[in-house]
């Protein structure tokens, strides 16, 4: 049977044809999705740079308030000795002390008095019109700084608060003025008793890295070094910031 005169032959695409098609579909989209991995790659970096920067500038603020605030008493002239009394951890008259750690994290240790409207690393000090003291130490567990308020008579309310994540060193030098001349003559790593009463700085590092280790591109040799002499290198993909602080004192007199 012939076909009628309107009937055409109808043609699809061809085996080799279609292969070809979707081959070049899936370049396309091969393409595509890479470049949305990269684009995904580059915020998570710019995301943990950008919290790596926030926590950097929380500690700093922190430890630098505190510290500043050291030894200051409502009443300047009375003799430090007769508002810090002697207590675990400080002798009369002393109200900035810590340990020490080669190679480790130091702890650094505070005290002050305030009448409502100070704040310590915990909180507010002291009610209004009402005297308190505050104990508080910095220090670094498990890569976490934290701030501890030590309770004791005519202290405030004790407990812990934990600052900032991913810390990798905390070391802390102290500036002595031992000639009675004003200024820093000489920096310690740790304070024998009869130098607690002359610190008139505290120069504070502090070492974070990134919470992800995939913000460089690639590995890279990563080494710092400290006051204390001591180094710290490390080889990975991690983003750091060094805080390096000096800090004076303006109550050690």
């Amino acid at each position: 049977m012939k076909p009628t005169s309107g009937w055409r032959w109808q043609a699809g695409f061809s085996l080799v044809e279609l292969m070809v098609t979707m081959g070049i579909a899936l370049l396309l989209l091969l393409g595509v999705s890479t470049v949305m991995l990269y684009n995904r790659q580059g915020f998570n970096a710019q995301k943990s740079l950008a919290h790596l920067q926030e926590n950097a500038r929380l500690a700093e603020f922190i430890l630098a308030n505190n510290a500043a605030a050291a030894g200051y008493r409502l009443e300047y002239k009375v003799d430090p000795e007769v508002i810090f009394k002697e207590k675990a951890g400080f002798k009369a008259g002393e109200f900035i002390r810590g340990t020490y750690e080669k190679g480790g994290n130091d702890t650094l240790r505070l005290r002050f008095q305030a009448a409502g409207g100070m704040r310590d690393c915990i909180g507010a000090v002291g009610e209004e019109n009402e005297l308190e003291l505050t104990d508080i130490e910095f220090s670094v567990k498990d890569g976490v700084l934290k701030c501890k308020r030590y309770k004791g008579s005519g202290y405030a309310r004790e407990g812990t608060e934990p600052l900032v994540n991913h810390v990798e060193r905390f070391v802390v030098h102290y500036g002595l003025d031992t000639d009675n001349v004003d200024g820093v003559d000489r920096y310690v790593s740790e304070l024998e008793d009869h130098e607690a009463r002359q610190v008139r700085s505290v120069r504070v590092q502090l070492l974070l890295r990134s919470e992800n280790d995939d913000v460089l591109d690639k590995p890279v040799e990563q080494s710092y070094s400290f006051t204390d002499g001591s180094t710290f290198t490390e080889t990975d993909r991690h983003a750091r910031l060094l805080i390096d602080r000096t800090i004076a004192i303006r109550n050690s007199k």
